[in-house]
């Protein structure tokens, strides 16, 4: 019987577990390639990361803070990544603080937002910043008032501009509307990079999945592995998962949460039935559970389920209702 020190060592490990599958790694290798460039030329190169929730764009981020940490020095700290998380609700103002915080500002507090801007690019050269990254750029879209793109937009211009940094813009599909609010901005990005949720249709793709699955399964350590043999397994964890890496991890711990309390060797489907309810969709019930018998059968995509995502337009006229 597994104890639950080991079982909770178990889950921190494989919460943590970072898998560079291909997509993965020319990703990070692209922004590597950003920062380097950067400290080689002092010229720049831009990037616009895209990928829905869980594919691994924070991942990104922290891999490279990892790699090209912040240096304590005599007389000032050397910040080579400077990482910022856009504010949930998100003002030029309040995303400039964040980036004084980062930044070391003792006042970041103080004056307006142009003077904030100001300061920035100071400490941006004194700190030896090389690569700027802007996590979770949607909340301009989410939470920000119709100006809001075109706002951003502007000061990211400016900044990019003066600063003279290679600089990553991160987050959802709908972040194109702030690009689009500024064709000088958009300009500016070399490409765009896209993070997508593993395809089944794709047999390359498909393979990438089954060895996600695998290295779970793995690092979990059970008496017996997940058997991905079984007839439509993998498609079940397809529709259970959306191919998305953060939910292959919650699925698949949830399942082994399960084995656990009911001393089971390993995981089979009754396990990841009722992990897929307990730790993805509350809702994902008999027919509308991936690995019931009853199961409908198709994504699980539709407006009032697990995985909906709202078209662009309807985004843009939720915006246009908070004037």
């Amino acid at each position: 019987m597994i104890d639950q020190s080991t079982l909770n060592q178990t889950w921190a490990v494989v919460s943590r577990l970072i898998i560079k599958h291909p997509a993965f790694n020319e990703a990070y290798q692209l922004l590597k390639e950003a920062y380097l460039f950067n400290q080689q030329t002092g010229l720049t190169k831009n990037y616009w990361v895209v990928g829905p929730t869980g594919t691994g764009k924070t991942t990104l981020m922290d891999m490279l803070v990892k790699e090209f940490p912040p240096v304590e020095r005599v007389d000032r700290k050397s910040i080579p990544v400077l990482a910022i998380n856009i504010p949930a609700l998100p003002t030029i103002k309040n995303l400039a603080e964040e980036m004084l915080v980062q930044l070391g500002d003792p006042i970041f507090y103080r004056g307006s937002a142009i003077d904030k801007t100001i300061r920035i690019l100071h400490l941006i050269k004194v700190c030896n910043v090389r690569l700027i990254l802007f996590d979770e750029m949607q909340h301009f879209v989410d939470r920000g008032h119709k100006r809001a793109p075109a706002e951003v937009a502007d000061w990211l211009k400016t900044l990019i501009d003066k600063a003279q940094v290679s600089t990553v813009t991160m987050g959802l599909e709908r972040t194109q509307i702030i690009l689009d609010a500024n064709e000088q901005l958009r300009r500016r990005f070399c490409r765009r990079i896209d993070l997508k949720p593993f395809d089944l249709e794709c047999p390359t793709s498909r393979s990438h999945f089954l060895g996600v699955i695998k290295k779970i399964d793995e690092a979990l350590a059970m008496l017996s592995p997940l058997d991905l043999q079984q007839d439509g397994i993998v498609r079940q964890l397809h529709f259970a998962t959306n191919g998305t890496m953060d939910y292959m991890v919650k699925l698949m711990l949830g399942a082994y949460q399960i084995v656990i309390n009911r001393h089971l060797p390993g995981i089979d489907r009754q396990c990841l039935e009722q992990a897929f309810s307990d730790s993805i969709w509350v809702e994902g019930v008999g027919k509308m559970n991936p690995f019931h018998p009853q199961f409908i059968g198709q994504r699980l995509d539709q407006r009032g389920m697990v995985f909906y995502k709202a078209p662009m337009l309807e985004v843009i006229r939720s915006q246009e209702k908070k004037l």
